[in-house]
C-alpha cells in the first residue's frame, strides 16, 4: 500500500493551517474507520473534501479511480468562512481631549459626519460644540453667583442659554477680564465669527446647505478648539 504523499500532506497543512503530523493521523483514522483498504492518497481527497478543499490535482490516475464511493462530503456540515471586516480609516477632523461623556459623544459624532461627507450636519455640530465650550469658559470665569455674571450667557426670562451670537459678543466684551489671555480671546472671537454669522441660516433654513468640504475646512475649527484650550488652561 502506497504511503501518504508528502506533497499532499504539505498542501493540506498549508490550506488548513494544521501540522502535517495531525493531518496524517486524521487521514489514517478516516481510512481505518470508513475506507479500509483504500489508498491513503485517495482517502486524503475525501478528507480534503470534508474540510472544504481538494487535493485531486495531486492524485495519480489510479488514485483518482480508487476514491471509494461515499456521501460524507455531501452530509458534512458546511464551514462558514467569516470575511474579515475592513478596518475603516477615518480622519480625526476635530480633536479635543476630555473625559466628559457628552463632549466625547459630540466629538465622535462630528468626526463621523465629516468622514461621511455630511457637511451640513458637521457645521451644525461644530456650532454646537464651540458654543457650549465658550459657555463653559464664561461659566468658569464668571460663575452664576450674581445676576450680572449669569446674564452673560443665560436668559433667565426664557430659562435657557442665550443665542450663540450674544454669547460670543459677551465673551469679546469681557476680554480685558482675561488679563494675559486677552489676545487669545480676541483671536477666538475673530475665528468663531464665521460660525456666528452663518449658524442661524444653516440651522433654521431649508435653503442653506454646506455642499463642499472646503466650506468646512475654511472654518479652521481645530484652530478655534486650540484657542479655547489655551483659555481653559
Amino acid at each position: 500500500m502506497a504511503k501518504l504523499s508528502k506533497e499532499i500532506l504539505q498542501l493540506l497543512s498549508k490550506k488548513l493551517g494544521k501540522p502535517e503530523s495531525s493531518i496524517r493521523v486524521e487521514i489514517s483514522k478516516l481510512r481505518t474507520s470508513k475506507f479500509h483498504g483504500a489508498p491513503l492518497n485517495s482517502v486524503a481527497q475525501i478528507y480534503a473534501g470534508l474540510n472544504q478543499t481538494s487535493v485531486y490535482g495531486k492524485l495519480t490516475k489510479e488514485e483518482r479511480a480508487a476514491i471509494p464511493p461515499h456521501d460524507l462530503i455531501k452530509n458534512a456540515p458546511k464551514v462558514q468562512i467569516k470575511e474579515k471586516k475592513k478596518k475603516e480609516i477615518t480622519f480625526e477632523f476635530l480633536k479635543y481631549e476630555t473625559t466628559d461623556h457628552f463632549i466625547r459623544g459630540h466629538l465622535k459624532e462630528i468626526n463621523k459626519a465629516y468622514n461621511s461627507k455630511c457637511y451640513t450636519a458637521t457645521f451644525i455640530l461644530a456650532r454646537k460644540i464651540v458654543e457650549n465650550l465658550i459657555i463653559d469658559i464664561l461659566k468658569g470665569k464668571f460663575p452664576a453667583t450674581s445676576l450680572e455674571n449669569k446674564a452673560l450667557y443665560y436668559d433667565t426670562a426664557k430659562a435657557r442659554f442665550k443665542d450663540f451670537s450674544i454669547i460670543l459678543d459677551n465673551l469679546n466684551s469681557k476680554r480685558n477680564d482675561f488679563d494675559m489671555k486677552k489676545k487669545i480671546v480676541e483671536r477666538l472671537y475673530s475665528k468663531a465669527k464665521a460660525l456666528k454669522e452663518n449658524a442661524n441660516d444653516k440651522t433654521h433654513s431649508w435653503y442653506h446647505l454646506v455642499e463642499g468640504q472646503n466650506e468646512i475646512d475654511e472654518l479652521n475649527l481645530q484652530t478655534i478648539i486650540e484657542l479655547i484650550k489655551q483659555i481653559q488652561a
